[in-house]
């Protein structure tokens, strides 16, 4: 995959999927106005998104509570923890993983150090334990925006693409622009340079709705889904939807 495909036009029009000149009943749904940060407030982090299975909701709460220091002293940090809902959407598989942690560093190799580190590796067994299904995927960020809604309020979708080699611009320029009537944000685009406990990505999304009322008003226009399903037969070889919501970061 050429390292130019994944150019700031790329990133933004991707956001551009959901949207098509259609406008969606949203009466009764507060309005958010985005406000886009700029590129450069993600770049200077290393981002990696793990998912888990948690089995024993005690214990991965101690280890959660112990692992923040750990994280701290190695300069990484939990920036999301999603509650993920359901099964996975779309051919990649991810096993059943329901926790979604995202997390960066201030260095590219500190997330990987954190596996030799003394600290940590006496605690990682009440991790062992306690979860199953262990994978993630590490990469930069690219692009990020946020918006005035409240975090306990949206409804998050993490997308895991790997695309194919056709040029995809157009197609995505073409569909532009209602998406903010659905109040549909990319909280964080990653471009995927390692992966461990699962097929290898070009990319991971961290989308979000402001209200999980405006994902069901996108899911009634058949002109939205029709363009979704289309692009994911058209230009990727493999991805899959995860669903889920914010839980209290300590």
């Amino acid at each position: 995959m050429k390292k130019q495909r994944y150019n700031m036009f790329v990133f933004v029009t991707a956001i551009m999927l959901l949207s098509a000149c259609v406008t969606p009943d949203t009466s009764g749904l507060k309005k958010f106005d985005s406000v886009p940060l700029p590129q450069s407030a993600n770049q200077s982090k290393f981002y990696s998104v793990i998912l888990l299975e948690v089995t024993d909701e005690p214990g991965y709460s101690e280890y959660r509570r112990l692992n923040e220091s750990v994280f701290a002293n190695a300069g990484c940090y939990i920036e999301r923890e999603l509650r993920l809902a359901g099964a996975g959407k779309g051919p990649l598989e991810t096993g059943t993983p329901n926790r979604a942690i995202i997390t960066y560093c201030d260095t590219p190799n500190a997330f990987s150090a954190l596996g030799k580190d003394e600290a940590y590796l006496k605690i990682k067994p009440m991790m062992l334990q306690s979860t199953s299904g262990f994978s993630f995927i590490s990469g930069k960020s690219v692009y990020s925006e946020t918006s005035g809604s409240r975090v306990e309020d949206r409804l998050y979708v993490i997308k895991i693409s790997r695309f194919n080699d056709k040029p995809h611009q157009t197609e995505l320029q073409r569909m532009k622009p209602m998406l903010a009537l659905y109040g549909f944000h990319a909280e964080n685009i990653i471009v995927a340079d390692h992966a461990h406990g699962i097929e290898s990505p070009d990319e991971i999304a961290i989308f979000y709705f402001d209200q999980s009322e405006l994902q069901k008003e996108l899911y009634k226009d058949n002109t939205v889904m029709s363009a979704i399903d289309n692009f994911n037969k058209t230009y990727t070889d493999s991805f899959v939807y995860l669903g889920g919501t914010a839980m209290q970061v300590r």
